[in-house]
């Protein structure tokens, strides 16, 4: 027996849709209109009313879109618009907007050379879409799903007549081409997604017809929604397709002699291949990595406003790089840039980009980043020096380094005194294990507040115990041999914002004797060193704001993943089982082999947190469930800290200029705004870009 997952209901879209269904069965009695889906499973009240009768999108829709697009369709370079659209359309319904006008160009820039954070605006390749701020999951590409009983078959009903930005038909076929050809093909890079990956083995995918498909899996798979709904999926993440298999094709190695991996790689992703068809609001049309990149109105985009406008708004984006965060904010301020999000800009630069506002014609926002500590610190567990490694170790080490830090001054310096409590280093206070209960509360108190006082004395005397001190008389502790200990804090060139806070725990460290200094990397290098764990510490600017759901990215909890965020060589462990690489090139040593993997000891406590996390993540019981992911959590406060953090919650600056409406404010955004998680995707999957406008 199948249920069916539903979404909550938005706050004005079902009444409209069921006026323009009575309408439209009006006209179907007068005329005989096509008739209504009977069986087919509906996401919601207001989805089965849009989903009940096609001629009511198609007579509402005919003839609004944007002028260019007309114009195009009346010369014959266009089809019409109801020939464009999937025969239920996305509507786009948040409590802050209203209905906009067509044109104009958003503005944005960026110190990421490859501009690939621009993917962080597109929502439109998810399956599923967060609402209600990320406590509910909603229809996206998808109209409507399904689950069985035990959670172990997911079947997506997705919209039919839905069109990639070249005009091809999407179909479950691009789906099936991302899992098979991509995803779970040993010969491809591409890593297979965790949520993938149940009882040890890999889901299998089956083409129930060309808009159907079913996810089968071995044992309960109970967060496959929050999954579908997770990142800007089609974006940075490969958590999930599509991928326009009748582009892509002719690049890959299955299906063309002359085509290989390396190649392919490179065509497969639209951030670095503008002619790569999308299903976003907007498409690539020219990329000039380290420069620029121009993206224009995708005529085929498959969601609509309130009112029946095909969407986006908004004609153009147009992403400029910059050398650095201070090219950045003058750009801001001459009014060259009329949105910003991301990259993070420090709270330091509030007051001067508050003097500029009128100059720049623009105005400054504040949206809560959810982080359980910001910034965030990994300490590497891998760590490939054996004396750095051994003491890392020790939970006095550890925990020496948080009491250690006086968090009551980043907060005044940082964040100006904003965000909510000192942590010793948390996921999101948001997420949902915290919220649904009072014992949820009681262990996010226990781990925010398990190592974070401020008490110097008793950091010094924790390195005492474990024979960290000065033996040579330098003013600097040594390893326990006599060798000397560097504490080097990496964080990746160009993310000001935590300068200042790495500069403040270097002083925090020396205090106690620790010879620790800063070094900035660049972004890609840093990357490379985190996979291979040649680190000690990695600073990650935004913390640890991930949820809704702790289980939803692992790389925060349990460290899964290559990316893990204090141990990548037994989180590409993790990330290995159930995969053809399970197993294999155990004659290499652990960073030699592809990607940089080391097994874990039984005895150590990132076993038993994998294990933990298995069990709950086939748990289909959400009690049951958050159960052990508190036995995990309890892991981190007898244990660790393993990861250290700032401040609870801080806010983030977005910058938007005066003439772009639609954008929310904090207290517009459930949560208010929660800013911080790429699993959350903002401001593509909270705030939709696409119907952003341009005033006159």
């Amino acid at each position: 027996m199948y249920r069916t997952r539903t979404k909550r209901l938005s706050r004005t879209a079902g009444t409209i849709w069921v006026l323009l269904l009575t309408l439209a069965l009006v006209l179907s009695a007068c005329g005989g209109g096509p008739e209504p889906a009977a069986e087919e499973p509906a996401a919601a009240e207001e989805e089965a009313a849009q989903d009940s009768d096609e001629g009511a999108g198609d007579a509402m829709m005919s003839t609004k879109e944007a002028p260019q697009l007309a114009e195009m369709v009346a010369a014959g370079d266009l089809p019409p618009l109801e020939e464009r659209l999937p025969i239920d359309p996305l509507v786009i319904d948040l409590p802050w907007i209203e209905v906009g006008k067509y044109g104009g160009t958003l503005k944005r820039t960026t110190t990421r050379s490859n501009l690939r954070d621009t993917s962080a605006y597109m929502y439109g390749h998810s399956p599923l879409h967060w609402e209600e701020g990320g406590t509910a999951v909603g229809p996206g590409l998808a109209k409507a799903w399904e689950i069985n009983d035990d959670a172990s078959e997911w079947t997506f009903y997705f919209r039919e007549g839905t069109k990639w930005s070249d005009g091809h038909p999407f179909t479950v076929d691009d789906i099936l081409f991302w899992w098979e050809d991509m995803a779970a093909n040993p010969d491809h890079p591409m890593a297979i997604p965790a949520w993938t990956l149940v009882g040890g083995q890999p889901m299998t995918a089956e083409k129930i017809d060309d808009y159907t498909i079913r996810f089968k899996f071995v044992a309960p798979a109970p967060l496959v929604d929050i999954e579908l709904a997770a990142f800007v999926n089609g974006g940075v993440s490969g958590n999930f397709g599509p991928y326009p298999r009748h582009y892509l094709e002719q690049f890959h190695p299955e299906y063309s002699d002359a085509a290989d991996y390396e190649e392919f790689t490179e065509k497969q992703d639209w951030w670095n291949n503008p002619d790569r068809p999308v299903l976003n609001a907007w498409m690539p049309v020219l990329l000039e990595t380290g420069n620029r990149m121009i993206l224009e109105r995708n005529p085929y985009y498959y969601a609509v406003d309130t009112a029946g406008n095909q969407l986006p708004y908004i004609d153009r984006l147009e992403v400029t790089y910059s050398e650095n965060a201070e090219v950045l904010k003058l750009r801001i301020f001459n009014g060259d840039v009329n949105f910003h999000a991301h990259p993070h800009l420090s709270l330091r630069d509030l007051a001067v980009l508050k003097e500029n506002e009128t100059k720049g014609d623009y105005r400054v926002l504040l949206w809560d980043n959810g982080a359980g500590g910001a910034p965030a610190w990994g300490v590497n567990w891998n760590n490939p020096d054996d004396g750095k490694r051994a003491v890392v170790r020790t939970v006095q080490y550890r925990r020496a380094l948080s009491h250690a830090m006086d968090r009551e001054r980043i907060r005044k310096i940082t964040f100006l005194g904003l965000g909510e409590a000192a942590s010793t280093g948390t996921m999101s206070p948001n997420s949902g294990q915290f919220n649904r209960t009072e014992r949820g509360q009681e262990m996010l108190v226990a781990w925010r507040d398990s190592a974070v006082t401020y008490d110097p004395e008793l950091a010094a005397s924790l390195l005492d115990e474990i024979d960290v001190t000065d033996q040579d008389g330098d003013g600097f502790r040594d390893l326990p041999d006599g060798s000397p200990l560097e504490v080097r804090i990496d964080f990746p060139a160009g993310n000001t914002a935590f300068i200042e806070t790495a500069e403040l725990m270097v002083e925090d460290w020396k205090a106690i004797g620790l010879n620790a200094f800063v070094n900035s990397i660049p972004g890609s290098q840093l990357g490379v060193m985190t996979t291979s764990a040649t680190y000690d510490i990695r600073l990650y600017g935004g913390g640890a704001p991930d949820g809704p759901d702790l289980l939803t990215y692992p790389a925060w909890l349990v460290s899964y993943g290559s990316g893990g965020r204090w141990a990548p060589l037994y989180g590409a462990w993790m990330a290995a089982e159930g995969t053809p690489k399970e197993g294999t090139e155990l004659d290499l040593d652990p960073r030699d082999r592809t990607p940089p993997r080391e097994e874990i000891p039984v005895d150590d406590p990132m076993y038993r947190m994998w294990e933990l996390y298995k069990q709950a993540i086939a748990e289909p019981d959400e009690d049951k469930r958050d159960e052990l992911t508190f036995q995990i959590i309890q892991i981190h406060i007898d244990e660790g800290p393993f990861l250290l953090g700032g401040i609870a919650d801080p806010p983030n600056i977005i910058v938007a200029g005066n003439m772009i409406q639609n954008v929310p404010t904090r207290d517009d955004l459930p949560l208010g705004g929660w800013h911080g998680p790429g699993v959350l995707g903002m401001p593509g999957a909270m705030t939709y870009p696409e119907v952003y406008f341009v005033a006159e």
